[in-house]
């Protein structure tokens, strides 16, 4: 995949945001709707007000499939070869089981041995040693998770009766599932956590990553809500990341 370079527009540079999402999973769900989502945001969030960053997008071109091998090897490639451009990494998931959208606290080093991928595994049994004995067993965003959901509830809150945002359920979480959206979360931020020398704690530039859990509805009506829903998720987490 080619390197992303920083771009900047009139009055300096953009706050870049490099987003994911999923293939599908389970035969009920064809289409899953964190990669329709995360591929329909718009490449440029213009600023809104005078204290708003303009935001740039960047949704990797192809879904994450739902196997822990090839998460395990895209997820260090694919922030490698945007390490030099990305400042925010959002990563989008299906949560089949939730009528709501989550945005999620913590990543799970462990316990993935009850949910076979697509390809009928699960993590190899000396993975937490080999590859992540650094690790402390759960790690967290950097930004300050309790402002960013705030801001976001919050912006939902105020949309107009005729936005698609207009009373969207969104929570936060402390459960991604153990499964490979939780396995993918907690790559991210143990390879961030690495690269600054902070597995914990730290600034908001450290483990600059979240998470957001989406109903598995994929009807138009859903899409355009989910996007709406990623967009002011996005601008929290930019808020929060500048200081704002």
């Amino acid at each position: 995949m080619a390197p992303t370079t920083r771009k900047v527009d009139e009055s300096g540079r953009l706050i870049t945001v490099l987003v994911t999402g999923f293939g599908p999973f389970q035969d009920r769900y064809p289409v899953n709707p964190s990669f329709e989502i995360a591929k329909s945001l718009p490449q440029l969030l213009p600023r809104s007000a005078a204290d708003c960053e303009a935001v740039q997008v960047i949704t990797h071109g192809s879904p994450i499939r739902v196997a822990y091998r090839e998460a395990h090897k895209l997820v260090p490639m694919l922030l490698d070869a945007h390490s030099e451009a990305v400042d925010l990494v959002l990563h989008i998931g299906m949560a089949s089981g939730r009528k709501y959208y989550a945005a999620e606290r913590y990543g799970h080093r462990d316990d993935y041995s009850k949910h076979k991928d697509l390809d009928g595994a699960i993590p190899p049994n000396d993975e937490v040693e080999r590859c992540f004995g650094d690790c402390p067993p759960m790690l967290e965003t950097s930004l300050n998770f309790e402002r960013v959901v705030q801001k976001w509830q919050s912006m939902v809150s105020l949309a107009p009766d005729t936005s698609p945002i207009h009373d969207a359920d969104c929570r936060p979480s402390d459960d991604a599932g153990h499964y490979l959206c939780d396995y993918t979360y907690f790559n991210s931020l143990a390879w961030y956590g690495r690269r600054c020398g902070r597995l914990q704690r730290g600034k908001a530039t450290d483990r600059p990553v979240l998470f957001l859990h989406v109903p598995p509805e994929s009807d138009e009506a859903a899409l355009e809500r989910g996007r709406a829903v990623a967009v002011s998720l996005i601008r929290a987490m930019v808020d929060d990341y500048v200081g704002v």
